[in-house]
């Protein structure tokens, strides 16, 4: 009888031996399988929460049909007595053992498939970021306040990005989906601290006659509007934006806000001194109206990413107008006087809509 015990004992520790060293050698494997299959949910679950999933939904649907594919092999019982914590039932899977193998072999193939749909799924979404990226950085840089954050997009974006593998890769994608959820959050903030200076600027007197100040106390007065909105005023003689030049290049310029694409002219606006009428201009709220005009365009840029925005089509200097008398307070008849026989300049209730529409956050 001690010897059969002994015997039963020998059988005994020899499975739960064998069946240890089985689960041993594959469980490594299976658990690569399971984080291949947990980065597909992953990824997935990250592509769902997009601006626009929608665009990804082909992709979406063949991950989750390979997942599934993965996951019923994977809850097959044969593997999961290979896996269970109880020694009995893992003993019971030794009668599955070829099964198991099969089972494995096919496992592998799955969770490879799943690997290369979850790139393509991967790619696309890396695509779709690209493109707005490229559409949109370029005004990100010009209408944030402070950039940063988006030199820092504009520098990972601008390297050759590698992954070793898919996990690495969703987690690269998501790092910079956060960095361009960031810089989206800093563009509105930017704006709303823009309106808010401009109701600040607006808020300043402005005195209605000539003689109500000499052209030191006019320059302060426009000098102080300009910087409530952290913008400072440059007096020059020649007519320089963007490589045109000249002293006044259609004989009407004053006064002139240059958008450049590398910041260099964000908060800047220009004075052209040169001018025919400037010594008047100098002596009068003209000179204010004029300032808030070239403060108007800024506005519309850090509003539409261009002080050109689709939707003023071609009347961008009626809407910079209209622009500036809602929200700058700027003095219309004034404008309007001063500016007779300029058919693009001339306000109308069209040109006020559009400029409210901008101000509301439509730009096209």
């Amino acid at each position: 009888m001690l010897v059969v015990l002994a015997v039963i004992a020998s059988v005994v520790n020899f499975l739960r031996t064998t069946t240890s060293d089985a689960v041993s050698n594959v469980k490594p494997q299976i658990e690569t399988m399971q984080d291949i299959r947990q980065t597909a949910q992953d990824s997935i679950t990250f592509a769902q929460s997009l601006d626009d999933p929608d665009q990804f939904a082909a992709h979406i649907e063949t991950v989750q049909q390979y997942m599934d594919d993965y996951d019923r092999l994977a809850d097959t019982k044969q593997i999961k007595y290979l896996l269970s914590d109880n020694p009995q039932e893992r003993i019971i899977g030794l009668l599955y053992r070829d099964q198991q193998r099969t089972i494995i072999d096919s496992m592998r193939v799955a969770a490879h498939n799943l690997d290369a749909q979850t790139k393509e799924l991967l790619s696309a979404v890396d695509a779709a970021m690209a493109d707005d990226f490229s559409q949109h950085a370029a005004q990100w840089l010009l209408q944030v306040d402070d950039p940063t954050q988006v030199n820092e997009l504009i520098d990972r974006y601008g390297k050759q990005r590698e992954y070793s593998s898919m996990r690495e890769m969703l987690t690269g994608l998501e790092s910079l989906h956060k960095l361009r959820s960031d810089v989206k959050q800093q563009v509105s903030s930017a704006v709303s601290n823009l309106h808010s200076e401009e109701a600040s600027a607006a808020a300043i007197a402005v005195p209605e006659r000539n003689g109500d100040l000499d052209p030191a106390g006019w320059y302060t007065l426009a000098t102080n509007v300009a910087s409530t909105m952290g913008v400072q005023i440059e007096q020059t003689m020649e007519f320089n934006c963007g490589g045109q030049s000249g002293e006044n290049p259609n004989g009407f310029v004053a006064a002139y806000y240059c958008q450049m694409p590398d910041r260099s002219q964000r908060d800047i606006m220009h004075i052209l001194t040169t001018h025919p009428d400037w010594t008047q201009t100098a002596r009068s709220p003209w000179l204010v109206d004029m300032v808030k005009h070239e403060l108007s365009h800024r506005s519309i840029m850090i509003s539409c990413g261009t002080t050109q925005p689709k939707i003023a089509s071609d009347r961008t200097e009626a809407v910079t107008n209209s622009y500036s008398v809602l929200f700058f307070g700027a003095d219309r008849d004034r404008i309007t006087n001063q500016q007779q026989g300029v058919a693009e300049y001339a306000m109308d209730a069209h040109s006020d809509q559009l400029a409210t529409a901008i101000h509301d956050g439509n730009c096209r």
